[in-house]
């Protein structure tokens, strides 16, 4: 059996959607999503479209550390949503570039948020430049010029 297309992650209007169903433990004490829960989200959206650009599901292929995060709320969420992860990049620069997101619920955005993540050798444990490769590999990715 397919999943259903609701159910599969991939390109529309822009964004890298990730679609996610809110579960038990995302909530807090008042059955809300919790703020820091949507950094979660964030970290599962941007991980989905780096392994899609990468064509890997090794660890090892996430070749950046986050520098910063924040997260704007628009709207609460509570148990049971059906949301959509919408992440892309948006400026790079010689060594960080920014991912992009929105958290939306049936439509109306829930949440916004930037991570600003630095390009990473896990070997030589530093930041290094982004390849001029990379960058062609994530417009060809997104089909815009980033």
């Amino acid at each position: 059996m397919t999943a259903p297309a609701s159910a599969v992650s991939g390109w529309r209007d822009g964004w890298y959607i990730v679609p996610y169903q809110v579960t038990w433990r995302d909530l807090d004490a008042m059955g809300h999503v919790n703020n820091a829960v949507y950094f979660s989200f964030f970290e599962w959206a941007r991980t989905k479209y780096w392994m899609e650009l990468a064509g890997s599901v090794s660890p090892g292929d996430l070749t950046f550390i986050v520098a910063r995060a924040e997260c704007d709320f628009r709207k609460q969420l509570a148990m049971m949503d059906e949301i959509e992860l919408c992440v892309r990049i948006d400026a790079m620069r010689g060594s960080s570039f920014d991912f992009v997101y929105e958290v939306r619920s049936a439509g109306e955005l829930a949440a916004t948020g930037k991570v600003v993540v630095v390009h990473f050798s896990w070997k030589e444990g530093r930041k290094m430049a982004i390849p001029d490769e990379l960058r062609r590999k994530i417009q060809e990715f997104q089909k815009v010029l980033v």
